[in-house]
């Protein structure tokens, strides 16, 4: 008996789950079907929406068994454009296509051409750029319900977004609902932060009157909160039917959205609803399947009518660009970074462009100093001692611990340095890290080698958890209350921090290092940034998305680990998903 129960089930994964379940359904199914099927399934756990449907394949064939249909059809299959789609991620790509082109299509009510110009003159006083393409932004996004603006960081995306709100809430006849959201809890409060900087600036500088500031939002939601989560349900409450209640949404972080998220999102929006979406099309892309960011802002240019307009109403050189994409007078990009001008932005650059020759240079000439904002550890991350400089990162974080500052203070502490990996598991992973920081406190006895809660302990939530309102990457810090008992504490959307039984977050994870992925929507003082090698479990990982993305998470210092060969062969590899969606935006 005791061997019966010592055997424990075999583990099916997903694609051999769904190969088992299409052969009970039509077993005399053509044998290569069942082959992409498994293909496709495993494609899906990687972020592709659908896989290439061969040449030579005898789609026919498919088609009379029963278990492939096209679109509209009732099977778990779909094919289409020569690609084979899981049914709901059809249903997801082309609701979306739809839904996008139909917010494009849409008239809005233009203001007076000769107010737009006087209103923008005195947003804009002080622009000295020709094109000013924050400003070309703006003014595109008063004639359209769809403006997406994508550029890199400090290229003045918020900047932008309440100018654009200020100039939308003076136009208006009356003021304007306006939601604000984000993916995660963590690039919710950095949208606030930052809008809240940027009226501030504005008002400060004479451009905004409070009676307009006061009508831009002060508050930022999950996306998940804001579409009203249902508990164990993928759906929301917020629907088509029931739509969400405002003029204007603005969705920041728009790269970390997910096919089917963006999807469940548009079809929230009322019949008049404007949306707005910012991000950065060069980051990765959202963690489930799709890379809606990329595909909307793929072959986007201006079209020559658009452009002439634009030029008249700005007084600026526009041209136009070819545009292969319907979406094209809807996508605005960025171009000119304020922030990152120094070392950190050559380093992005030259990573998101494979320009190797600078990459070169800028790691050669870094410097182990403190105070230098580019610091390269030649060698492989998972062959080297990895303590000290981990430990010395965190020594603001763990000052903060020992005076016991309030959670705030913490938390800006713990935000000044992180260190970010490719992998969860194995050597230079995340969870060798968390480890490794862990055994350190033991030594330190700020733990015991048994505890698991501990004063200073950091943590992720990989999941959402609806009824706590914490969603999948937001982090908390475990500290103790005037009693010593120990809560983790969350930032509070309204402000502050709020503060959460342990034992009522099971499935956190320790958040000393993290993922990049895990990383988006956040940002740091100093990032170390570990890249072992291919042979260490990283190399299907490593792209240049990835360390563009992990680099752009820095405001001060990158520090990074890894040999030479490593950070150029990343550079060299971009990520492209499989999706019909940039397809189905194209003219023709």
């Amino acid at each position: 008996m005791s061997d019966i129960l010592a055997v424990s089930a075999p583990v099916i994964d997903f694609s051999s789950a769904l190969v088992q379940l299409l052969h009970r359904k039509n077993p005399d199914a053509p044998a290569d079907l069942f082959g992409l099927a498994g293909e496709l399934a495993k494609a899906s756990e990687r972020g592709d929406v659908c896989v290439a449907i061969p040449a030579a394949t005898n789609l026919a064939a498919w088609l009379d068994s029963g278990l492939v249909g096209e679109a509209g059809s009732f099977t778990p299959l779909i094919a289409s454009q020569q690609r084979l789609y899981l049914a709901r991620y059809h249903q997801y790509e082309s609701r979306l296509a739809e839904q996008l082109l139909a917010l494009a299509a849409d008239q809005v009510a233009v203001p007076d051409e000769a107010e737009i110009k006087m209103q923008l003159a005195a947003l804009f006083a002080t622009s000295k750029e020709n094109p000013d393409w924050q400003q070309v932004a703006v003014a595109a996004a008063l004639h359209q319900r769809l403006t997406v603006i994508s550029g890199g960081p400090g290229t003045g995306k918020t900047t932008t977004l309440v100018k654009l709100l200020a100039l939308l809430q003076m136009t208006a006849t009356a003021p304007l609902q306006i939601g604000l959201a984000a993916p995660t809890g963590k690039a919710a409060m950095r949208m606030q932060e930052a809008i809240g900087k940027g009226k501030a600036e504005l008002l400060a500088n004479g451009v905004l009157s409070s009676d307009v500031a006061a009508c831009i939002p002060d508050t930022a939601v999950t996306l998940h909160r804001l579409l009203g989560s249902r508990f164990n349900s993928v759906q929301f409450k917020h629907t088509a039917t029931q739509p969400l209640v405002l003029d204007v949404l603005v969705l920041d972080e728009a790269s970390m959205i997910d096919l089917a998220l963006m999807s469940k999102l548009v079809d929230a929006l009322p019949p008049h609803g404007r949306l707005i979406l910012l991000g950065d099309k060069d980051q990765l892309s959202s963690v489930e399947a799709g890379a809606v960011m990329g595909d909307v802002c793929a072959g986007a240019g201006l079209s020559p009518q658009f452009a002439a307009q634009l030029s008249r109403i700005t007084g600026q050189n526009i041209t136009a660009g070819f545009s292969e994409s319907r979406l094209g007078d809807h996508v605005m990009t960025l171009h000119k970074s304020y922030r990152f001008s120094g070392v950190i932005g050559e380093l992005a650059r030259a990573i998101n462009r494979g320009e190797l020759r600078k990459l070169s240079e800028l790691l050669a000439s870094s410097s182990p100093a403190e105070s230098t904002p580019l610091t390269w550890y030649n060698g492989n991350p998972a062959q080297q001692d990895l303590i000290a400089p981990i430990m010395q990162g965190f020594d603001a974080y763990f000052a903060a611990l020992a005076r016991k500052a309030d959670a705030n203070e913490t938390f800006k502490a713990f935000d000044a340095f992180r260190v970010l990996s490719p992998i969860r598991n194995g050597a230079a992973s995340v969870s060798r890290v968390n480890a490794v920081i862990e055994a350190q406190l033991v030594k330190r006895g700020w733990r015991s080698s048994d505890q698991v809660w501990y004063t200073g302990r950091p943590v992720l939530v990989p999941q959402n958890l609806y009824d706590l309102e914490l969603y999948n990457g937001d982090i908390g810090l475990t500290l103790p209350d005037e009693t010593g008992k120990l809560w983790v504490y969350f930032p509070a959307a309204e402000g502050g921090t709020r503060a959460i039984a342990p034992a009522r977050l099971p499935a956190v994870e320790t958040a000393f290092a993290m993922t990049v992925h895990k990383s988006q929507g956040s940002e740091f003082g100093h990032v170390l940034l570990l890249l072992p090698s291919p042979a260490d479990g990283a190399g299907s990982l490593l792209s240049r998305e990835l360390v563009y993305t992990a680099i752009t998470r820095a405001r001060n210092k990158v520090s990074l680990w890894g040999e030479e060969s490593v950070i150029a062969s990343a550079s060299r590899k971009g990520v492209v998903r499989q999706s019909g969606l940039a397809q189905r935006l194209q003219l023709g």
